[in-house]
C-alpha cells in the first residue's frame, strides 16, 4: 500500500471511488472541492493505493485565519472506502496530520460517514481523536430508499403528509424547476425563512457559487412551488452517484395552508425516482431523535415541536427511517490554541455555543 495525492488529472478516478461509497458523499466529490476553494479553502485529496487502485480516501480542506495565524483543517462525510482497516487508517491519517501540520493547523475536525458504532469510536480513539459535540454536519437524518415502485413509496407516506400532498395540488399549486435566474427568487425567501426560523443565512454569493458548480456537472435540481404566479417556497436538491440530497428549503410567510412544502418534497421524490436515484437524504433533524432511537427507546408522539423537532414532524411525514451517524472527532494540534477556540466556539453554554458555530459556518463557509 502506498500514499498518493490526487491531482486534477485523476479527477475522474477520484469521483469514480467516491461515488460507489454507499451514502451521498458530495462532499468527498471533486467539485465540491472545487466549491470550498473558490471560497478561500484549500482542497487536498488523499488517496491508500494498492496495486494502483484506490481502496481508501480523504478530501482533506485547510482555512487559514488573517494576519498570519494558524488554520483550521476538516474532513466533512470522511475518510471514505477502507478507511477502518488499521493499517490503512494508519497511513492515511499519518499523511493528513503532515499536511495539516505544515499547515499550522490548530486541530483537524472530521465527521465520519459512520453509523453510531462503538467499534469506529475505538479505531478513531486509538488514533488520539477526541469526540467532539460541536458538529457541523447532521448526525441524524431521514433517508429515503427510493427503490419501491412510485406507487408503494406514495403510501408509505404518513396519511396526514399524504393528505397535503393531494390538497396542495387540489388547490392550484403548482410546481416548476427552477434555474440560475431563479436564484435571486430563493435568496429573497432564505432571508425571510431565516428571520421567521431564527437563523442566519450566507451570502448570496455563497449559494451561487454552490448552484454553478455544481449545475454544470449535472448535480442541482431546484423545484419551485407557485399558487397564482406567486413564489411560495423553494428546495434546492444535490445529487451524486446514485443519492440525493435535501440541501436548502425556503418558504413565504403567505398561503401556509396551501401545503406547498409537502408537495415540493413530494415531487422531489418522483423527480428522483423517474431518473433512477436509490436514494433521497433529507438532510438533517434533531440528534436528539437519532440517540432516542439508537438506544432503542420509543420517540415522543407529535406533541414535540420546539428546536429541531417540528422538523423532524414534518420530514417523518415522509420516510421512519432514521440514519444516526457517529458525529465529529477532532484531532488536536495545538492544546492552547484548541482550548481558547473551544471556550469560544465549542463552548457548552448553549447560547455561546451557538453563536460561534453561526459565525464558524458564515466566515468559513461549512455548509
Amino acid at each position: 500500500m502506498e500514499i498518493k495525492h490526487i491531482d486534477a488529472n485523476r479527477h475522474k478516478e477520484w469521483n469514480a471511488f467516491a461515488v460507489q461509497q454507499p451514502f451521498f458523499a458530495l462532499f468527498q466529490s471533486w467539485e465540491w472541492g472545487e466549491v470550498k476553494e473558490k471560497l478561500g479553502w484549500k482542497a487536498f485529496r488523499v488517496s491508500v493505493e494498492e496495486k494502483g487502485e484506490i481502496i481508501a480516501a480523504a478530501q482533506l480542506f485547510i482555512r487559514s485565519f488573517p494576519l498570519g495565524l494558524p488554520s483550521i483543517a476538516y474532513i466533512p462525510r470522511g475518510p471514505i472506502g477502507n478507511w477502518l482497516d488499521p493499517e490503512v487508517s494508519s497511513l492515511l491519517f499519518s499523511e493528513i496530520h503532515h499536511i495539516a501540520r505544515s499547515y499550522r493547523a490548530v486541530f483537524l475536525k472530521i465527521e465520519p460517514p459512520a453509523l453510531n458504532n462503538p467499534t469506529v469510536a475505538q479505531l478513531l480513539q486509538q488514533h488520539n481523536f477526541r469526540s467532539s459535540y460541536a458538529t457541523l454536519q447532521p448526525c441524524s437524518t431521514i433517508i429515503i430508499d427510493l427503490r419501491p415502485d412510485q406507487e408503494i413509496l406514495f403510501e408509505q407516506i404518513r396519511k396526514s403528509t399524504r393528505r397535503k400532498i393531494k390538497d396542495a395540488a387540489r388547490k392550484g399549486v403548482s410546481i416548476r424547476t427552477g434555474s440560475q435566474e431563479d436564484l435571486s427568487a430563493f435568496y429573497r425567501l432564505m432571508q425571510i425563512t431565516g428571520k421567521r426560523a431564527g437563523f442566519t443565512i450566507h451570502p448570496f454569493h455563497y449559494y451561487l457559487n454552490e448552484w454553478q458548480t455544481l449545475v454544470e456537472h449535472g448535480r442541482s435540481l431546484m423545484l419551485m412551488a407557485f399558487y397564482q404566479d406567486q413564489l411560495l417556497a423553494v428546495n434546492i436538491i444535490y445529487c451524486f452517484g446514485p443519492h440525493a440530497a435535501f440541501f436548502h428549503q425556503a418558504s413565504s410567510n403567505e398561503y401556509k395552508n396551501l401545503n406547498p412544502n409537502s408537495l415540493l418534497v413530494w415531487e422531489g421524490i418522483k423527480w428522483l425516482k423517474g431518473r433512477d436515484y436509490c436514494a433521497y437524504d433529507l438532510w438533517g433533524i434533531s440528534d436528539e431523535i437519532g440517540q432516542i432511537v439508537s438506544q432503542g427507546d420509543d420517540l415522543p408522539g407529535h406533541e414535540r415541536t420546539d428546536g429541531l423537532w417540528g422538523v423532524y414532524q414534518f420530514k417523518s411525514g415522509f420516510s421512519k427511517n432514521i440514519v444516526y451517524y457517529i458525529g465529529a472527532y477532532d484531532f488536536v494540534y495545538r492544546p492552547f490554541l484548541y482550548k481558547i477556540t473551544s471556550s469560544i466556539f465549542f463552548s457548552k453554554n448553549l447560547e455561546r455555543f451557538s453563536i460561534g458555530i453561526e459565525w464558524i459556518r458564515r466566515y468559513l463557509h461549512l455548509s
